[in-house]
């Protein structure tokens, strides 16, 4: 059960009047480093990628979310948040106040149940591709990252994507710790049956 479904479920908040859901088209920042925000957001549709800027000014992307994960600042890191947020494919959110936002994940049981079981996730699987960049050789290091996004993920507009093959050469490099040039030349030698689901 996503967020928006526990929340109607109860029928203890004034969602209508609480929740925005806005549309976002391709390539659009949602927010940036050091913008102030005070909003959390859940995918509806679509696919938004998560990072901040390199000591050169360059985008580095360190997660790619889809349907139903949520983002944004929970404002629980004394000012050091420094992310941005940019649309990959067409985008349907919906935009839940960030005082609201936590007040239930603390004072509802469900939502906080849900809440921790989706913080973990994302944790157990940042761990899992951080041990891949210091353990693994480049080829297991891309099989890792097509396994995490090997699916297919609806826009707002209702079109299918296949998630891993919306991702640039630079951001599977940002995400496995290899240069954009490292992962052509290993997608240059792996045929097309070399990748393929392993989990």
């Amino acid at each position: 059960m996503n967020l928006i479904e526990l929340l109607r479920s109860s029928n203890a908040y004034p969602l209508d009047r609480l929740i925005k859901e806005i549309y976002v088209a391709k390539d659009q920042q949602i927010y940036q480093p050091g913008q102030q925000t005070n909003s959390i957001y859940e995918i509806v549709s679509g696919a938004v990628k998560l990072g901040s800027y390199g000591s050169q000014g360059q985008d580095i992307t360190y997660d790619i979310l889809s349907a139903p994960d949520t983002f944004g600042n929970l404002k629980y890191l004394n000012g050091q948040f420094f992310e941005f947020a940019k649309t990959i494919i067409p985008c349907h959110l919906r935009v839940y106040p960030l005082d609201f936002f936590k007040q239930i994940i603390v004072e509802d049981s469900a939502v906080s149940e849900w809440f921790n079981k989706n913080a973990v996730r994302r944790w157990s699987i940042a761990e899992a591709r951080l041990f891949s960049i210091r353990s693994a050789n480049s080829i297991e290091r891309l099989q890792v990252i097509y396994n995490d996004f090997d699916r297919e993920v609806l826009d707002s507009e209702k079109k299918k994507h296949h998630l891993f093959s919306l991702l640039t050469k630079q951001e599977i490099g940002d995400l496995t710790g290899m240069t954009r040039q490292t992962v052509s030349q290993i997608i240059k030698k792996l045929k097309p049956t070399r990748l393929k689901k392993t989990a």
